[in-house]
């Protein structure tokens, strides 16, 4: 017989960002704006490729960066605030034309 086969939610098929730990001492009195600030971030995914993807961030330090990304949830597309290296990120523009 057969063996049967189960349904797999859409995640099965998604590759997900790969952020290493960072140790809270390292982030301690991080700066924060009022508002997040457009960034790119080059996130490595578990897949071994890496992409820069659009993020907001909210506070920064000398090496580290808060970021919040777009993650894959179980059912949908989610984000997720994590610190990564300041390396990896650089600024944006947003288009002001855009309401």
């Amino acid at each position: 017989m057969e063996e049967k086969k189960f349904w797999q939610p859409p995640r099965a098929g998604k590759v997900t960002p790969v952020v290493p730990p960072v140790d809270p001492a390292d982030v301690e009195g991080a700066t924060m704006p009022k508002e997040p600030l457009p960034v790119f971030v080059q996130l490595d995914y578990d897949n071994g490729e890496t992409h820069e993807v659009p993020a907001f961030a909210y506070g920064w330090t000398r090496v580290h960066v808060l970021v919040s990304v777009s993650w894959p949830m179980e059912y949908y597309e989610g984000r997720k605030q994590v610190w990564v290296e300041a390396s990896r990120v650089r600024r944006r523009r947003l288009d002001q034309s855009v309401p």
